[in-house]
């Protein structure tokens, strides 16, 4: 019962959540719960395996023992083996107990196994590439065809947001999102574009009106209010240091002021700007500071 690829793998109770759990976000994932003295499973087992590299990275097989990792087979409430589970999302979304024919199991896989259409990885990446080239009508044609196949391709629908967005017609963006499903909507990228979106929207645009703005933080270094919109304005901008330190500012001031609005706001930039973003990883450096000082 070794190892025989990366999509076959024996795991344990400590690794279950990151081998399983997490994992089956992105690939469906079959659990093979097993034990060395269990005949069935010497005959189940190498089915399994046989098929999983059929498949060839689209699905996963996890291997454990019982009785090295009694813990985890208590809580899946497993009363005999083999036990076979296929984890999507987080969640077991099918599974059975005990010994089943080749073509039975053939059909179990082929029940919840996504195989990734390779045209649609092509035209996905022809997407993105004309996207980044500023080309967005054309990109969203080829978009269009991927959700014509697949239309709950989160990729897909990411780009086509992301699209209407660098295009500025949020408009647009606002409404695809919104006919969308709940599911769909609370993808994590998808909330990242919905919240950039959100500031978008609410970034002031008149120079004037920007003027004004500055003025009133002049004459008042407590405006709040005042501190927020200007901050929309210079994240819009592309100036996201100055958009944080007037957040930064107003939160020294009272960060506590209509329930905690600029530390509100800021987390809504760190969330488009994401981890990784060096002004974003200075800025919350600064933002704990303040916190916890």
């Amino acid at each position: 019962m070794q190892e025989t690829n990366q999509n076959i793998k024996d795991i344990s109770t400590s690794t279950f959540d990151t081998d399983v759990i997490q994992a089956s976000s992105s690939i469906m994932v079959v659990v093979d719960f097993w034990a060395p003295w269990c005949g069935p499973c010497k005959q189940l087992t190498p089915l399994l395996e046989k098929i999983t590299n059929e498949y060839a990275g689209s699905v996963t097989l996890c291997k454990i023992n019982i009785d090295e990792n009694q813990a985890i087979a208590a809580q899946m409430g497993i009363q005999s083996i083999p036990a076979v589970f296929a984890f999507k999302d987080g969640k077991p979304i099918d599974g059975f107990m005990g010994n089943i024919t080749e073509t039975e199991l053939r059909k179990f896989f082929e029940k919840h196994v996504v195989i990734e259409d390779s045209t649609v990885s092509e035209l996905l990446q022809e997407s993105i590439d004309m996207k980044n080239l500023e080309n967005y009508e054309e990109a969203l044609l080829k978009l269009n065809e991927i959700i014509q196949k697949e239309n709950e391709n989160i990729d897909a629908i990411i780009e086509i947001a992301d699209c209407y967005v660098k295009m500025g017609n949020l408009e647009n963006a606002t409404t695809f999102i919104s006919s969308l499903s709940e599911k769909i909507q609370n993808d994590a990228k998808l909330r990242k574009i919905k919240t950039a979106i959100e500031l978008a929207q609410n970034a002031p645009s008149d120079n004037n009106i920007i003027k004004d703005l500055q003025s009133k933080i002049d004459n008042d270094p407590n405006d709040h209010q005042s501190r927020i919109e200007l901050s929309l304005y210079y994240n819009s901008n592309g100036n996201q240091s100055e958009a944080a330190d007037l957040l930064i500012e107003s939160i020294k001031l009272d960060r506590e002021w209509n329930e905690k609005a600029a530390q509100n706001q800021l987390l809504k930039f760190f969330e488009v700007w994401g981890f990784t973003d060096p002004v974003a990883i200075a800025k919350r450096k600064n933002l704990s500071s303040i916190l916890f000082s």
